[in-house]
């Protein structure tokens, strides 16, 4: 991506969270400012904010469909949920290819990893939501595509979610393709609690450019 072609750069900031839109036909990055940090994302029909990524239906269908060569560790297409079912995004580059489709840290997490009162990414995404309006409560924000995480569920054993530190370095980046006009929430996850960020929390960089 050369500097000619992007029209906004911006950081945020460790711990915190920010929503901004995309346009149909703009491709945005999400770059591991320092490596190592997990960025949780919400994605919302710029124009209707009931049409939202459902994370979980993505991965389903990446999995079955002939022709999307994706699946639920590395998708391709980021759908909206029922009864939209709208490709919002496409995945465009991903080299490293860890991300976790699902929930995002939240108070009762922070409890159970004897933490009360942490921040959390709900935290955050209440934050970024606000500017636009909405309240955690609007979305449904259990379903979050949390890049770079390098978490996965045991196939084969009782379903235990396996947390490892993110093998994504500083520079690396996941990059979307708007399909439509979307708001994004990015919560730069706070979570020092777990290896989800290998336990320091870290920014994370936002590059907008149009294609």
């Amino acid at each position: 991506m050369s500097s000619k072609k992007i029209i906004d750069e911006f950081i945020v900031p460790k711990c915190t969270g920010k929503a901004f839109k995309v346009n149909k036909g703009q491709k945005f990055r999400v770059v591991e400012h320092e490596g190592k940090q997990v960025a949780g994302l919400i994605f919302l029909n710029a124009h209707n904010y009931k049409e939202q990524f459902m994370a979980e239906f993505s991965g389903g269908l990446n999995y079955f469909h002939p022709s999307h060569m994706g699946s639920h560790y590395r998708l391709s297409k980021l759908y909206s949920k029922v009864p939209y079912e709208n490709v919002m995004l496409t995945v465009t580059d991903n080299k490293i290819g860890d991300h976790f489709l699902g929930p995002h840290c939240t108070k009762t997490m922070m409890e159970i990893w004897k933490a009360p009162g942490h921040r959390s990414c709900s935290d955050n995404f209440t934050d970024a939501l606000r500017e636009f309006g909405l309240a955690l409560e609007d979305v449904y924000s259990p379903s979050v595509f949390n890049a770079f995480a390098n978490a996965t569920i045991d196939p084969k054993g009782d379903g235990t979610i396996q947390i490892d530190p993110p093998r994504s370095k500083k520079g690396d980046y996941i990059e979307f393709l708007a399909e439509m006009d979307v708001l994004v929430a990015v919560s730069i996850c706070p979570d020092d609690q777990s290896a989800m960020n290998d336990h320091s929390c870290k920014a994370i960089k936002i590059q907008i450019s149009q294609s």
